[in-house]
């Protein structure tokens, strides 16, 4: 990094101090980049993702923090539980048009990044960066609307076409796309783009992160004598955790616990009442994911069988592989690869309980192959998803693409 004369906005509608992939992306990129250029962040007051406004933080129309050397504007924003479409839908469409007001008023950057999900924020993004004649760069964390239909029976024509053209347009009117899978290449070159405008620069892991002693305050405490299968992440439609309680019942001597929050996370706590070893414990602050980690035996990821979710690949895999967790992962495509490159863990077909049960009993009898399975997972992470390199490589194609 070099340009200290560049000033980048990044549009985005999700951002600390709320967890989950994207906030935790655009922390680390952020801070990096503030290093060498002025970094402001335009988000929605934070509420993700039960739909109230965090602690500290009020629903106002605008207010300006500093994060370190970081400007960041909360706007008002539209509460929304991650399950209510609808409130969803229009807390997205408000984002659009709030923010795209909020950066041309207030903000003259040289560099535009819009982040997906949701691809609104594209659109406000987009005009923002023609208003002030600045580098668009439109990144692309999600197939849409491919991803809203494979999780939902949503099925409104004009809506999809519209998402359709929309996410289009910002794909052939960027300066440059950003993919964080490179499953997503060949999708978007489909839509007419030309191929050398799109890079790759996937989600990285902060190895020093996942460097911890011993913590008595891990939600994980009381349950030191038993063989513990961690779910660390969002628990939404995606994400299929229905396989968990129908492997729990064959599984007396493993504890699963599910860590996070979301739109399923009622549901699935309310059918898991009558099972003793799956420990829901709600939403915990990121800086405890590392202790509970640690205190686990095994990491779980799991998506649907959709084929869209073939593309991505889950930010929980990563931390897992940093914390040197053996993973059971059931994900296909892009994840399974980066699994099986890695030897870091045990594939399974999505939905299978059956093959859980299996995993979970490898794993669960065969102490030195969970031992293997983690420090090579570790050891793969490091050289493939490291911040500083994603940063600095990141920061050399928007940079390059604005000179």
């Amino acid at each position: 990094m070099t340009d200290a004369s560049e000033s980048i906005l990044v549009v985005t509608q999700y951002f600390p101090p709320e967890t989950g992939a994207s906030q935790t992306r655009w922390d680390e990129l952020s801070k990096r980049w503030s290093e060498e250029a002025s970094v402001t962040v335009l988000t929605s007051a934070p509420d993700y993702p039960e739909g109230d406004i965090y602690d500290g933080y009020e629903n106002q129309w605008l207010r300006h923090e500093k994060r370190d050397d970081i400007d960041v504007y909360y706007t008002k924003t539209i509460t929304s539980s991650s399950g209510n479409l609808l409130r969803r839908s229009l807390k997205f469409v408000w984002f659009m048009l709030i923010s795209m007001l909020v950066g041309i008023r207030y903000t003259s950057p040289s560099v535009v990044i819009a982040t997906s999900p949701q691809p609104l924020t594209g659109v406000s993004a987009w005009v923002i960066a023609r208003v002030k004649r600045a580098t668009f760069v439109f990144e692309v964390r999600d197939l849409w609307p491919e991803s809203i239909l494979a999780v939902s029976d949503f099925d409104n024509k004009l809506v999809i076409w519209s998402l359709e053209r929309t996410v289009e347009f910002l794909y052939r009117h960027s300066d440059h796309l950003v993919v964080v899978s490179k499953a997503f290449i060949d999708p978007i070159m489909h839509c007419d783009v030309d191929r050398s405008k799109i890079s790759f620069h996937p989600n990285g892991i902060d190895l020093a992160f996942y460097d911890v002693e011993e913590n008595e305050t891990s939600v994980l405490e009381d349950l030191d004598e038993e063989f513990t299968i961690s779910y660390v992440g969002t628990i939404g439609r995606a994400h299929g955790l229905s396989i968990v309680l129908d492997a729990a019942p064959n599984l007396d001597d493993v504890q699963f616990v599910i860590v996070g929050d979301g739109a399923e996370r009622e549901s699935l706590e309310t059918q898991a009442a009558d099972l003793d070893n799956v420990t829901f414990t709600g939403r915990r602050p990121k800086e405890e994911v590392p202790y509970i980690l640690q205190k686990s035996d095994v990491a779980l990821v799991h998506l649907k069988p959709r084929e869209i979710f073939e593309t991505v690949i889950p930010s929980k895999l990563l931390e897992s592989m940093a914390a040197e967790l053996p993973v059971i992962l059931g994900v296909r495509g892009e994840a399974k690869r980066i699994l099986t490159d890695a030897d870091a863990g045990i594939a399974i077909e999505p939905d299978d309980s059956d093959e859980l049960v299996s995993a979970a009993e490898r794993l669960r009898d065969n102490p030195d192959e969970r031992r293997d399975f983690g420090a090579s997972g570790r050891k793969y992470v490091n050289a493939h998803f490291d911040w500083d390199s994603i940063a600095e490589e990141y920061f050399a194609t928007i940079t390059e693409r604005s000179g």
